[in-house]
């Protein structure tokens, strides 16, 4: 038998080569490895961040389309979870709103990406705080006028606070009395038996003439806001003449308020088939003069131009008219006030059987109703870390 010896290195390649193999494996192995651990990494955080924005247009989506009529008439302590909504690419929102107190919202929304098979990936819940946004509109009197003023006819102003007659529920108890008239004029031009002396006027005072704060400024700055920025806000836009105002529906099993319809200025009526406009307080602009003859409405009525009344005309809320008033025969009737800025000093006319008569409860719930909503200036958004 032959003895091997041990300087004998016969077989010694293939074992390096076995082991160069192993080494290269390796290396092949956590290369592979490494990339793959970093595409998912870059995947996983390009799903976070898409997930990340499709929160943040949730919050976009609440404030840039908010609805008075829905979130506005929320109670206090009411959370409302909306619709979810897809954004395409696999991307999509969940939004979240509750009323904290009278003015203040929390708005939470969930973004979520998922995969072809509706996994989720990634999702992140980011929030804001959304104070409403009211116009202050100076209605210290049932009728502020900047300038000279015709009354007569069966006319009846009122500064005695009243609630409008089938309100029941939505006003608390009037206590006020404003001021009947106040003007920039000293005097008011009176025709006819039924108003002389400003018999036809009541409040107190009936009239305070000659007032210096009447100037344009109350008819155009509303405690920060613009008459041009609450136009521009303006839900329907109105000129020339507009007959039969009145409440329409759309849809059967609910129906519900027919917003699209520019005739349709909410129902001030309680109590009727036309119950889901009753909470639509719409936004009115007409960038001209404007007449309107007959039917009803409630919101916010800016007016350009000058603004014509008859046919009985019911409007409940503020009227804010930068030119002249005229309402005569059967008239309008205005349940709020009437502002109006004659800034041509012609003389505004109420006759006929025109009324305006001073309500706090339908100003508030007119621009609260109408009231946007803002985030508030300390915190854009905040990070939630639990969606529940």
């Amino acid at each position: 038998m032959r003895t091997p010896r041990l300087s004998d290195e016969r077989g010694i390649a293939l074992v390096m080569a076995v082991f160069a193999i192993v080494v290269i494996g390796a290396l092949v192995a956590g290369t592979f490895y490494a990339g793959r651990l970093e595409q998912r990494t870059g995947l996983n955080a390009m799903s976070g961040a898409q997930s990340f924005e499709a929160a943040e247009a949730g919050l976009v989506d609440v404030l840039d389309n908010w609805d008075p009529t829905v979130y506005n008439a929320m109670a206090s302590g009411d959370t409302l979870t909306l619709p979810s909504v897809s954004m395409g690419g696999h991307s999509g929102y969940v939004r979240r709103v509750t009323r904290l107190n009278d003015n203040l919202f929390q708005i939470v929304s969930a973004g979520a990406k998922t995969d072809a098979g509706g996994n989720i990936m990634a999702q992140r819940v980011v929030g804001t705080f959304a104070r409403l946004i009211l116009p202050l509109v100076d209605m210290s009197a049932a009728i502020t006028v900047n300038g000279t003023m015709t009354i007569g006819g069966s006319t009846q102003v009122s500064g005695v606070d009243r609630n409008p007659t089938s309100w029941t529920g939505s006003c608390a108890v009037p206590t006020d009395t404003l001021t009947g008239i106040r003007s920039s004029a000293n005097s008011i031009n009176t025709n006819g038996a039924n108003c002389s002396g400003l018999a036809c006027v009541q409040g107190n005072p009936r009239f305070q003439g000659g007032d210096p704060t009447v100037d344009s400024t109350i008819f155009n700055d509303f405690g920060g806001i613009s008459f041009a920025e609450l136009a521009a806000m303006a839900d329907i836009q109105v000129t020339g003449t507009v007959n039969g105002l009145a409440p329409t529906l759309t849809g059967t099993v609910p129906a519900r308020c027919d917003k699209t319809n520019n005739r349709n200025w909410g129902e001030p009526y309680g109590g009727t088939i036309y119950a889901p406009c009753f909470n639509y307080f719409p936004i009115i602009y007409a960038p001209n003069n404007l007449r309107i003859s007959g039917g009803r409405g409630q919101g916010i009525l800016l007016v350009q131009g000058d603004l014509d009344l008859s046919g009985g005309m019911e409007f409940y809320g503020p009227v804010i008219v930068q030119g002249t008033v005229k309402s005569t025969g059967t008239g309008g009737h205005i349940f709020g006030g009437l502002m109006a800025a004659q800034v041509d000093l012609d003389p505004s006319t109420l006759t006929g059987n025109s009324l305006a008569q001073y309500s706090s409860c339908a100003l508030e719930r007119a621009l609260r109703a109408s009231a946007t909503a803002r985030p508030l200036g300390e915190r854009a958004w905040m990070q939630v870390y639990s969606p529940n």
